[in-house]
């Protein structure tokens, strides 16, 4: 179980980084704002990179998790579908740090976070995979390899999402109404 300290170094941290970025913030800055000594920041994480990995992880299975209680409650795969693009959308756009780490195309984040964006990647792409899966069960949506429209869908929500060359053009409700029904059509039995 998460230590209070380390909640508070984490929450610190990801204020930090959202605002100066992860290289110009530094392990003192993070101790000073989460009201730590340094050597107590030391006790709970190795060094930076261990916050940065932590941090993305906590991050990504804490919307993870609520995303899903809620879609979790929708019977209608079509539904749930939709529910669940918008949903992800909105936690990105919320989250500028997480999607710079995501859309590292520098690979500057590669060499300490390893395989972590895409342990979160597969999870997003399984959840699509998911609710393919359960529509065709349900004769919402039409026969298909599931696995591979899933692929598809992640990669079409990637470019929507974190995956544009400018992030600092969000989506906004009539693009994702549009990308949603490009979806649906794909997806919908006739």
């Amino acid at each position: 179980m998460e230590s209070e300290k380390r909640a508070q170094i984490l929450n610190q941290a990801k204020k930090k980084f959202e605002r100066f970025g992860f290289s110009k913030t530094t392990v003192d800055e993070i101790a000073r704002d989460a009201s730590i000594s340094k050597r107590t920041l030391y006790q709970e994480f190795e060094n930076k990179e261990k916050i940065l990995e932590e941090l993305l992880m906590f991050e990504a299975l804490s919307v993870r998790k609520a995303i899903l209680n809620q879609i979790g409650k929708i019977t209608e795969p079509a539904e749930k579908l939709q529910t669940y693009i918008r949903l992800s959308n909105k936690y990105l756009e919320q989250n500028p740090f997480i999607v710079n780490i995501l859309n590292d195309e520098s690979g500057f984040f590669s060499p300490f976070l390893k395989e972590k964006p895409h342990v979160i990647e597969t999870g997003i792409e399984e959840i699509f995979t998911s609710i393919l899966k359960e529509g065709m069960e349900k004769g919402v949506f039409r026969k298909m390899d599931e696995k591979v429209v899933g692929h598809c869908l992640f990669l079409l929500f990637k470019g929507f999402t974190y995956g544009r060359q400018n992030g600092h053009n969000p989506s906004g409700p009539n693009q994702t109404n549009e990308f949603i029904n490009f979806i649906m059509s794909g997806v919908v039995a006739k």
